[in-house]
């Protein structure tokens, strides 16, 4: 593997030491194009995919390391699998120098910035979601959860629907293990459905997104936070959020579970994305 670096370049892939910035190639085929995070020796980009003209997206891994065991087997196990909502995992290359894993790009717009910008409607939003439900079912009948699903994990493109990143890479890379894997990535998903019906995040990562509110410890549901939410889509969200009063029972569902409990409800069409609502409005906080 070669690292080229154009005019005048100095230290790691992306740290030039003024002027403008170098072009860099990995290989000799990927050229890095925008530099989208950034922690510690970790990064990620969009570049470019000289060979077959396309947009990839490229995590740089840290260098002079090698890339430990269960990073390449959780890499090979999510590349294996295959479904059109997941991102594709092309091409990877460990040598110690400027190891790297190429995926596949994906256009639209994050989860996050979806809501921020206005709610959709609660059948979109439901559809949505079930889509993602079912895609991460694909891969839990694989034996690849995700694990680190949050708000900037998915896309949406109206032309082209939801599409998933970092299957196997993200949990790989920041070490996140689950007692219970169909659980963990359940929650995960009511979370972006809470947020879509609602605007606000229920959990306790790091998002742009406001807190959910909360009553002595405990989220609202999303009923008690904005008018309109379905019934039944209030009830899906807080079983698959656990959100049910102390002491009631409910047994975990699996996002195989919420996706068929969300096409029961409807199958929507979601050939438009139409906010319903600024995701600025004052929740309701219904008592």
């Amino acid at each position: 593997m070669t690292v080229a670096v154009e005019a005048g370049a100095a230290g790691r892939v992306g740290v030039p030491s003024g002027g403008p910035s170098p072009t860099i190639w990995l290989g000799g085929r990927f050229r890095l194009d925008e530099r989208i995070t950034a922690a510690g020796a970790l990064s990620l980009w969009k570049a470019t995919d000289a060979l077959l003209c396309r947009p990839v997206t490229i995590h740089l891994l840290p260098r002079g390391v090698p890339v430990p065991s269960h990073v390449v087997a959780a890499v090979q196990a999510a590349a294996r699998v295959s479904d059109p909502r997941l991102a594709t995992i092309y091409d990877t290359d460990y040598n110690i120098d400027d190891p790297y894993i190429v995926s596949e790009w994906t256009p639209g717009t994050h989860l996050e910035d979806l809501v921020l910008s206005g709610l959709p409607r609660p059948a979109l939003a439901a559809a949505m979601i079930a889509d993602a439900a079912d895609a991460l079912a694909v891969a839990h009948q694989a034996g690849r959860p995700h694990l680190c699903l949050g708000p900037r994990s998915p896309r949406w493109d109206t032309g082209s629907g939801l599409k998933i990143t970092g299957l196997g890479i993200d949990a790989a890379l920041s070490g996140t293990q689950a007692a219970d894997p169909g659980a963990a990535d359940t929650m995960a998903l009511a979370g972006m459905l809470y947020a879509l019906l609602t605007g606000f995040w229920p959990g306790d990562g790091p998002t742009a997104l406001p807190a959910a509110p909360r009553h002595k410890g405990r989220v609202y549901t999303p009923r008690q936070v904005r008018a309109g939410v379905p019934g039944v889509l209030d009830a899906i969200t807080c079983h698959a959020l656990q959100l049910q009063p102390p002491g009631v029972p409910s047994a975990v569902l699996t996002p195989a579970a919420l996706a068929m409990a969300l096409r029961s409800v409807l199958r929507p069409s979601y050939s438009s994305f139409s906010p319903a609502e600024p995701a600025d409005c004052a929740p309701v906080l219904a008592a």
